[in-house]
């Protein structure tokens, strides 16, 4: 089976890798040719931790280090990735309106408003929020699948993927794809650029600072060289660098077609889950790993819930499971006439949070805000943000004493880098042309009235952002003049 090629200029990739950059008429040529798909050699994927410490004002909690495995494949493999995924995303869409189920799993598609632009996840809080005020006296039940991509059964992936199909076996193209995304091979992205020059120890007084020792380019090596170096096949580089997914589960979360399995994965668990759900009158959706299931107070069996989700996703490998530790449950409730809500625990576990968190927004029954994670993200950017260009702003003027540059500082021009988007770039359906102030304003927009407090959360943009800037570039003058 096959797709029309629609790749465009914005779709070539440009990162280095191991292979050398292709035009739109050779991707053509490859992806849409399921015999050169099923001979295509797929290079190992890069692998790299990104990493980030979740940002909390002074005085909050400060949690623990985040760290995440992202894979990502070369040129020529990712772009046939990209056009299975294509083809898989038609059948997937096409199957869940023949199951009753398009509402349910709600990440990485492309689902509509009713004024035919698309959603996104504030649209999505929001469809959830207004359950909760249609139902009255209801729980929100919020479940999350442990290590989700890392546990995902190859057996049923390559089911589902037939089923999707229509056949019984999958034909050599699509099994040349499914067997790279499962039986994937990998290497560690910084010990390839070390073996192959592009990266090292900096100062050799300081063994442990590494850096790039030069740029890296495109393509990061020849065909020879990846054999030799890479794959260890010299004699003398080193023994391969090459690792590969030995076990029979596991997908590489960052390659393109990642997603949509993890979305077919439990096809045939959503419509399950949802059947009960709409049987009792409430609303379940999937985004993902995450699962949101709001009922009704009065047909409301918790246990019994919680167990047949639990034991329904056992069903889908024994690497799938609920993490325990993120159960939330939240009861919502009038008492005396206004809104209110009450975290209920279970199995020694509760939430405490004021109300329900679900896609980066929380709501209490009454107001909608922007979820304490992602403020603290926003406010790291801008707190590493005025680092950087204090750091270039001082170097840049060496004749200047500190309050000279605090006072000559363009703050208006940093505020527009993490506030306000210029219009003339700024694109409706286009999330990436989106600065958080657009973020925030598409948030209030879209709330209306349950987001009014969402602004408030804001107000201390400017005085942050002075504060911060101000206080690296007192740092950063300080270092420079070698003054304590």
């Amino acid at each position: 089976m096959t797709k029309n090629f629609n790749f465009t200029q914005d779709d070539l990739k440009k990162y280095p890798h191991f292979d050398a950059p292709i035009s739109l008429k050779n991707i053509k040529r490859l992806v849409t040719s399921p015999d050169r798909v099923a001979k295509n050699t797929f290079y190992p994927l890069f692998l790299y931790h990104k990493s980030w410490q979740p940002f909390r004002l002074k005085g909050h909690f400060r949690p623990s280090k985040k760290i995440r495995p992202i894979r990502y494949g070369a040129r020529r493999d990712a772009y046939i990735f990209s056009h299975y995924r294509n083809i898989l995303s038609d059948l997937y869409e096409k199957r869940l309106h023949e199951m009753d189920i398009s509402s349910c799993p709600i990440a990485y598609r492309k689902i509509k408003r009713p004024d035919g632009r698309g959603k996104c996840n504030i649209d999505f809080a929001k469809d959830a929020f207004d359950t909760i005020d249609f139902l009255g006296n209801c729980v929100a039940i919020c479940l999350d699948i442990k290590g989700y991509f890392e546990s995902l059964d190859h057996l049923q992936i390559k089911q589902i993927w037939c089923d999707l199909l229509g056949v019984t076996k999958l034909p050599a193209d699509h099994y040349a794809v499914f067997k790279n995304i499962t039986q994937y091979h990998y290497v560690d992205q910084k010990n390839v650029y070390t073996r192959l020059g592009y990266w090292g120890v900096l100062d050799p007084s300081k063994p442990l600072v590494e850096g790039p020792l030069k740029s890296i380019p495109i393509q990061i090596c020849t065909p020879k060289e990846f054999r030799e170096k890479i794959c260890g096949l010299d004699g003398k580089s080193g023994p391969s660098l090459i690792e590969k997914n030995s076990y029979n589960y596991g997908i590489p979360q960052g390659a393109p077609i990642s997603d949509i399995i993890a979305n077919f994965y439990l096809l045939y668990f959503d419509k399950k889950i949802n059947d009960y759900v709409r049987s009792q009158g409430g609303k379940y959706l999937r985004y993902s790993d995450d699962i949101l299931i709001i009922l009704p107070k009065n047909s409301l069996n918790l246990k019994y819930t919680i167990d047949f989700v639990s034991d329904e996703l056992a069903k889908n490998g024994k690497n799938v499971s609920i993490k325990k530790e993120k159960t939330s449950i939240v009861e919502f409730f009038l008492n005396n006439g206004l809104r209110s809500n009450k975290t209920i625990a279970y199995d020694g576990f509760i939430n405490n949070k004021d109300g329900l968190e679900y896609l980066g927004f929380r709501y209490d029954g009454n107001n909608v805000y922007v979820r304490e994670g992602t403020v603290s993200r926003f406010y790291r950017k801008i707190s590493i943000g005025a680092k950087k260009y204090s750091r270039e702003y001082v170097k840049d003027n060496p004749k200047k004493d500190i309050p000279t540059l605090i006072n000559d500082f363009n703050f208006s021009i940093f505020y527009q880098k993490y506030g306000k988007v210029n219009k003339k770039y700024y694109i409706e359906n286009d999330y990436k042309s989106w600065t958080f102030y657009s973020y925030i304003k598409r948030s209030c927009d879209i709330f209306e009235e349950k987001g009014k407090i969402i602004r408030k959360q804001f107000s201390n943009f400017q005085k942050f952002v002075k504060k911060k800037v101000s206080n690296a570039i007192v740092k950063s003058w300080n270092k420079k003049n070698n003054f304590p």
